[in-house]
């Protein structure tokens, strides 16, 4: 009888919950009906409030299946939360085994950066680099190139062609402007008689040596090694096409230095850079560095291009030679 009073008096419904199956709580009505399951000891099964059946605080007894008797919250708990705790788990594995993977990639890694680091060496030093280079020279085996873009001599320059080893290919490559200055004709005569070939272009960009196209060196204010196979490559096939674009130099020969200096191609060719340059708004100075030459060749090559279109001041001049000359492009 006290039982049956109990069913009854749990029999009103619960109008408050409106909870859907993915509720993670009780709402505020699934508390109150909580609180009546856990004292008068259980609900109607038609009257419980959905979020406390969905979350396994109320389950059916063994022996009434229209009614369901409160469970422990503690018990409810670790049901819900076995499974995520079985997901977690399982995560957590699966980032074991990511990390146990790559612990020899990143060994991998390490040990290639260590190797890249020994690929590009900076040097520096008035005695030491000299050294290297003559060095680097005497060691080469098959193939020499060198490239001189001022026609200067440099603190970390080419040492005497002589010190080539006997049958190294040596290809050096000048400006132009090394053919007008008697200085800078010997040392081209020099490698040609050391049996290397040289050949000139209007204009070069930075000092370069390549050994057996394995090694290459930079050289500036100090000098980069470079050993990286594709980076060596790379500088090397460089040299090959501006190779195949210069001007070979003959072989030495007194009587015919002064014909060979005034090549008309040659001087076409350095007029032509001086337009490019002249387009691209740089003063006479920097021509000059670029080039290789004097400041007063760059004024008499200026002076003769003005007077052929007829300018009559700097600016109409940049304006004249890209009329005249509309696929001549600005040197970057």
């Amino acid at each position: 009888m006290h039982n049956r009073a109990i069913h009854d008096d749990a029999q009103a419904p619960a109008p408050g919950c409106r909870c859907a199956d993915t509720a993670a709580a009780p709402c505020a009505e699934g508390l109150v009906r909580y609180r009546a399951a856990v004292v008068k000891g259980c609900l109607p099964r038609a009257s419980a409030p959905r979020c406390l059946v969905h979350l396994g605080l109320l389950t059916p007894p063994p022996d009434d299946p229209d009614v369901l008797v409160a469970v422990s919250p503690n018990l409810a708990e670790s049901e819900l939360l076995q499974p995520v705790r079985d997901i977690l788990d399982a995560q957590q594995d699966r980032l074991r085994s990511i990390s146990s993977g790559f612990s020899p990639v990143h060994a991998i890694y390490r040990a290639a950066r260590r190797e890249s680091e020994d690929w590009l060496t900076a040097l520096d030093g008035a005695d030491a680099v000299p050294a290297l280079l003559e060095r680097a020279v005497r060691a080469c085996h098959s193939e020499l190139l060198t490239v001189q873009p001022t026609g200067e001599r440099g603190p970390y320059d080419l040492p005497d062609p002589a010190l080539v080893p006997a049958g190294v290919t040596h290809r050096a490559l000048y400006p132009h402007a090394a053919r007008t200055h008697a200085a800078q004709w010997r040392r081209l005569q020099d490698i040609e008689q050391a049996g290397g070939r040289v050949r000139t272009l209007h204009q070069l960009t930075g000092r370069l040596i390549v050994c057996d196209r394995a090694v290459a060196y930079l050289l500036g204010r100090g000098a980069v090694e470079i050993r990286h196979p594709a980076v060596v490559a790379h500088l090397a096939e460089v040299f090959d096409d501006t190779w195949e674009r210069a001007r070979p130099v003959a072989e030495p020969d007194t009587a015919r230095t002064t014909a060979r200096t005034q090549d008309p191609r040659i001087v076409g060719e350095v007029r032509r850079a001086v337009m490019s340059l002249l387009v691209s708004g740089l003063t006479d100075e920097a021509i000059a560095r670029r080039l290789g030459v004097s400041r007063r060749t760059v004024a008499g090559h200026v002076a003769a291009i003005s007077q052929d279109l007829g300018s009559r001041s700097r600016a109409q001049l940049g304006y004249l030679i890209a009329r005249a000359e509309p696929t001549l492009q600005p040197t970057p």
